[in-house]
């Protein structure tokens, strides 16, 4: 099985945040699953909710890949959504151990922020980094710092979507190109290493 994203047949570059951000948002304790649910059908990628592999369990214990691109099967693709759903899986997990280092309070304010309908994508990306920037001081000392960041956006993420659901779109979005512009490099490497 070949872990590296390739220019090739295998996604593309723009789609590994999303299958990444979903993921994530997937394999969390989450009170927006019909949001979830909706977004699913708006990505330029095919994405499965949890439920859509429940029979599909392998002999193996792995679950069957079932990836679709472009309207065809991409065999890259396939082993590139399972490195990226185990990698969102891993992060969600490590996230729920640093959940805590969140206020409540940042969450109400950035979820306030991103409700201001006159606010452009530029402007609620520099207020996810100013929410990120608060937390920092929470940033695990022994984990490095585009791990941290990574996943205390993720977090912030699925934190404002649980606080209001609705937004789950918007956020979605922004953080996407947040993680995009700013530490796709990092996520590319997760990927190409599959998360070692």
């Amino acid at each position: 099985m070949d872990s590296q994203v390739s220019n090739g047949s295998g996604l593309e570059a723009a789609h590994i945040t999303d299958l990444l951000v979903f993921g994530f948002l997937q394999s969390s304790k989450y009170n927006f699953h019909q949001e979830l649910e909706a977004l699913s059908q708006e990505l330029p990628v095919e994405v499965y909710l949890d439920a859509d592999f429940e029979d599909e369990l392998q002999t193996d214990g792995s679950r069957a890949s079932r990836s679709f691109y472009q309207g065809r099967i991409e065999p890259d693709s396939e082993s590139q959504e399972e490195i990226i759903q185990n990698i969102a899986r891993r992060l969600a997990h490590v996230g729920d151990e640093m959940d805590h280092s969140i206020q409540p309070t940042l969450v109400r304010q950035l979820a306030a922020q991103f409700r201001n309908a006159s606010l452009s994508e530029e402007d609620r990306r520099n207020c996810l980094a100013k929410a990120l920037d608060e937390v920092k001081t929470a940033f695990p000392r022994d984990m490095e710092n585009e791990k941290a960041m990574l996943i205390m956006t993720l977090l912030l993420a699925r934190n404002v979507a649980s606080h209001a659901p609705s937004l789950l779109p918007d956020v979605f979005r922004t953080t996407v190109n947040f993680i995009n512009q700013n530490l796709f490099a990092y996520v590319r490497n997760l990927v190409r290493n599959g998360m070692d």
